[in-house]
């Protein structure tokens, strides 16, 4: 009974709690079966710990480890809402005798590095970069859930252990790369759990990001992390498929990247993208800064605009038909968004893991200086500060091969954003630009091959087999 009134406690504090404050938080309080299955990932202990809650919301995640924890050990809960921090000693008190509940902000209270455990379901909304100083130095954050990850693991004693639910946003960008740094300085990673289903594990929270339990302690780097790439809230975890791999395996570049799967053994012996001599930038325009200069008519002086609606399959078209201006005036010239002319790879920057592909990779040749809109990528051939444009068959070829299966499969594997990263396409394994041309002698883009045809085409040129 008791598990069945916790539950019930989180559920009464969900269907309470305002749609305008939890998506001004970005704050979804945790199911039981979600609850489950992160304490399922501690080590168990026949001694008392210590387990700290940090952002308690309901207590239901101290209640369930205080519950599978042994007799003696203790629970303190940080929870700043009063009604919830109401809630969560109800919570622990039915299941632990030893609680401390602190009505107060995570960032207010003076935490010591003392916990055995420390679980925690923060917030996810993005804030403005702010800096935590911690033992080992500054580490920047862009979000509260890794400036809640920062203290929790700052509040582990040695040995301890923490178990967060938090999107696996962190896991790639430029964003959390300080971040990433920093806890794989500081922890060892010891298991990452990724949901298959963003409908399946909050189904009363409208959660639209893609959710995983990430567990790391405070000890030397174990040999092996343990990683379900396609978790399910409905069974326990330890009855679900896992590969346990290597850290270094599933770490690429110096930003230290982290994927959910090794990469495909067919990928490694290609470079990176940007060690291939290619460049990937993000359009200079943003059209609300920019109102002033967009047209819906070509000027004498003006420039062609592409948006993402201009991406027509594996080719740019211009003008298309859609609510968006196709163009900008002259006066654009000074605002440093006009773009040389010559051949181009633009990628949309946003897609969903629903959608049938990541990356959208489309080709354009421009006889014309154009400007393109900052939601779409452009890959060339220059550095961060000047464009130069690809050579036409490379940018073909590029195109193809961004369009490809194996391409796809990489990218899941290194992304759970919506965000298509400039930072991530330029650690894509990538052929050299005569193998790009030589793609591009194999199929015309204009002729808009499917999915299979550039599948294929990748197969003969570099003798793979067939994947299993």
């Amino acid at each position: 009974m008791t598990s069945d009134s916790i539950a019930q406690i989180r559920d009464e504090a969900a269907a309470s709690l305002q749609p305008e404050r939890q998506q001004q938080w970005e704050q979804f309080l945790t199911p039981m079966p979600v609850a489950r299955q992160a304490v399922e990932l501690f080590t168990p202990c026949e001694r008392p710990v210590r387990i700290l809650d940090l952002g308690s919301g309901s207590g239901i995640l101290g209640a369930v480890a205080a519950e599978h924890a042994a007799s003696g050990s203790s629970v303190v809960a940080v929870e700043q809402d009063d009604r919830l921090a109401a809630m969560s000693e109800t919570s622990l008190c039915q299941v632990c005798g030893d609680v401390t509940v602190i009505n107060d902000s995570v960032f207010d209270v003076p935490l010591e590095p003392r916990f055995d455990r420390v679980i925690l379901n923060p917030p996810y909304k993005k804030t403005s970069p702010t800096v935590i100083p911690t033992s080992a130095g500054d580490v920047k954050v862009t979000n509260l859930y890794t400036a809640f990850l920062v203290i929790a693991i700052q509040s582990l004693a040695e040995g301890g252990e923490c178990v967060a639910i938090i999107p696996r946003s962190w896991m790639n960008g430029d964003y959390f790369k300080d971040f990433r740094k920093w806890m794989l300085h500081e922890c060892s990673l010891d298991a990452l759990a990724v949901y298959g289903s963003r409908q399946e594990h909050f189904k009363d929270m409208s959660i639209l990001q893609e959710i995983m339990l990430l567990k790391v302690s405070k000890r030397p780097q174990t040999k092996k992390v343990m990683v379900i790439a396609d978790a399910s809230p409905m069974m326990p975890l330890a009855q679900q498929p896992a590969d346990m791999v290597a850290l270094k395996a599933l770490t690429m570049g110096s930003d230290r990247i982290l994927r959910i799967r090794q990469q495909d053994a067919r990928l490694s012996g290609f470079k990176t993208l940007s060690d291939e001599g290619l460049w990937v930038s993000t359009g200079k325009l943003v059209w609300f800064r920019n109102r002033d200069v967009l047209s819906s008519v070509a000027e004498p002086d003006g420039h062609p605009l592409y948006w993402s609606d201009n991406q027509c399959g594996l080719v740019m078209r211009h003008p298309v038909d859609c609510d968006r201006e196709q163009w900008v005036t002259g006066e654009a010239d000074g605002r440093h968004v006009v773009l040389p002319a010559g051949g181009y790879c633009l990628v949309n920057r946003f897609s969903a893991k629903e959608q049938n592909r990541r990356i959208y990779a489309s080709y354009l040749s421009s006889d014309v200086d154009f400007v393109a809109d900052n939601k779409l990528n452009y890959v060339h051939q220059g550095t961060s500060r000047k464009t130069i444009p690809l050579d036409d068959m490379v940018a073909r070829g590029l195109t193809l091969w961004l369009s490809s299966t194996i391409i796809d499969e990489w990218y899941r594997q290194v992304s759970g954003s919506t965000q298509i990263n400039a930072t991530d396409l330029r650690q894509m394994p990538c052929p050299s630009k005569p193998q790009l041309a030589a793609l591009a002698g194999m199929l015309s883009l204009n002729d808009m091959p499917n999915q299979h045809l550039i599948d294929e085409a990748m197969r003969g040129l570099f003798s793979w087999a067939k994947a299993s």
